[in-house]
């Protein structure tokens, strides 16, 4: 499923309308048409069946379904953040996302919505786009995708080290 090459964008939370998978789903799509190599994971609670179906069904009609993976939940999240090339926070609403923070101690870049504290915990390490806002998800991921592997990385390791200094040793 997951081959050389090809980047792993993931989304990691429970799996709860706030959380707004269907802008994130819909940006997966959307960035697909450019980008076919993209692969894209929800690592995720998937306690609300009803809701779970609702999110796979739009993936399919939105013809993800050879290209999204639906993990559940993970009881190994360092190894889940580490799988990843980016992590999307797409929430409609937040206080503090331990996802992101997480994420970046893994040294991921992160692309968030501007809810909650987001943006102040990205801060230049990542970006951050309007939430609700599939197309501008969508172009910040590519604006990532389309950076050299180096430059993704020493994104990562920023991301990582402003985690460690705003709070303590990761």
């Amino acid at each position: 499923w997951l081959g050389d090459g090809q980047t792993l964008i993931g989304i990691v939370g429970r799996l709860d309308p706030m959380k707004d998978y269907p802008t994130f789903l819909a940006a997966a799509a959307g960035l697909r048409r450019r980008h076919p190599e993209a692969r894209f994971v929800v690592v995720g609670d998937t306690r609300a069946p009803d809701y779970v179906a609702e999110l796979r069904a739009e993936a399919a009609r939105l013809g993800l379904d050879d290209a999204l993976y639906w993990a559940g939940p993970c009881d190994d999240m360092p190894a889940a953040y580490n799988a990843l090339d980016i992590l999307v926070l797409s929430s409609m609403s937040e206080s503090f996302p331990n996802v992101v923070g997480e994420a970046m101690a893994c040294g991921l870049p992160c692309v968030v919505t501007d809810v909650g504290d987001a943006a102040e915990l990205v801060g230049e390490t990542g970006c951050v786009v309007p939430r609700q806002d599939p197309l501008r998800l969508g172009e910040a991921i590519t604006s990532l995708l389309e950076r050299p592997l180096a430059q993704r990385e020493a994104l990562g390791v920023a991301a990582r080290n402003r985690i460690a200094a705003a709070y303590g040793q990761v």
